[in-house]
């Protein structure tokens, strides 16, 4: 279902559950010739999925139609139909009285909606007042930018991290050593950067760990080369700083992770050590240390 990934950013981010309007319309807006979204996702059988979507679209929403904005002229269109009652149309009454909105849409969608910004006429065809220029988004990655404001902490960093890359597993001891140093949005930016990446690949790996196609393409990029983002330690470093490279399991207290392969940043020599390769039939990459360069001889 489209919803799955929106539903998931949800459930991580309480910024998003809190700007995220819906419509108390739209679980009954139509997505086949014959289903509404209701029965849609009624019919996929899932009874924990189907709790939540029908929680956040009839009870929890935020709505905006317990809010709207007001306008004397009360009318917009787009591409020939009247939105004034959906939500582009209200995106649009905000924005014209300075309140900062925006609008995400479902790729794949008829008509498409994959176009930024989406721009409203505002008033009747044949007597218009304007336009209105809509910031638009269709895919979780991008959402997720627009809603969470750039760190100023450490903490916030790792925050917005989690929120952001569901396909990697940052430890909770991470910030023990972190909060040592201190924060400096350079680096945060490029941590950020790289986490992101690393997010990427994650995601391009099947259950047995092979990566995809795009995964190999991304790994050719990022971890290949002189230059690479990320690589692993070489054979000396290994051997010599075994101990510091050898980390708590998040998930078994008695285990200990050997982390090598890491991501550089330049900036203060800054490092983020993850597992690698990661197990067979593990949902995510395990995150276990950001920051200096450990293998400092």
């Amino acid at each position: 279902m489209a919803l799955e990934p929106l539903l998931r950013l949800r459930q991580r981010s309480g910024v998003v559950r809190n700007l995220l309007f819906c419509s108390w319309e739209f679980s009954n807006r139509l997505v086949t010739t014959q289903q509404n979204v209701q029965q849609a996702v009624r019919a996929t059988g899932d009874r924990t999925y189907k709790q939540q979507v029908l929680n956040w679209l009839t009870k929890a929403g935020p709505f905006w139609t317990d809010d709207r904005a007001s306008n004397p002229d009360d009318y917009f269109h787009f591409d020939g139909t009247d939105v004034t009652e959906l939500g582009l149309g209200e995106a649009a009454r905000r924005c014209l009285i300075e309140i900062a909105a925006g609008v995400f849409s479902f790729s794949g969608s008829i008509p498409a909606f994959e176009r930024a910004p989406v721009v409203v006429h505002h008033g009747l065809p044949e007597d218009p007042i304007g336009d209105v220029a809509v910031d638009n988004c269709w895919t979780i990655d991008d959402l997720t930018e627009k809603t969470i404001a750039a760190p100023e902490s450490w903490a916030q960093m790792l925050d917005s991290a989690i929120v952001q890359f569901e396909s990697l597993r940052l430890t909770d001891y991470i910030i023990d050593r972190l909060s040592r140093n201190p924060f400096q949005r350079s680096i945060c930016g490029d941590v950020l950067e790289r986490l992101r990446v690393l997010n990427r690949i994650a995601r391009e790996l099947s259950p047995g760990s092979s990566l995809s196609a795009r995964g190999n393409e991304l790994w050719q990029t990022f971890c290949v080369g002189d230059k690479a983002w990320f690589s692993d330690e070489s054979p000396n470093d290994k051997r010599y700083f075994k101990h510091e490279l050898s980390f708590p399991d998040p998930d078994d207290s008695s285990n200990k992770l050997d982390c090598t392969w890491h991501g550089k940043v330049k900036i203060a020599q800054f490092r983020i050590h993850f597992e690698w390769p990661r197990p067979v039939d593990q949902a995510y990459l395990k995150v276990v240390y950001i920051g200096p360069k450990i293998t400092k001889h």
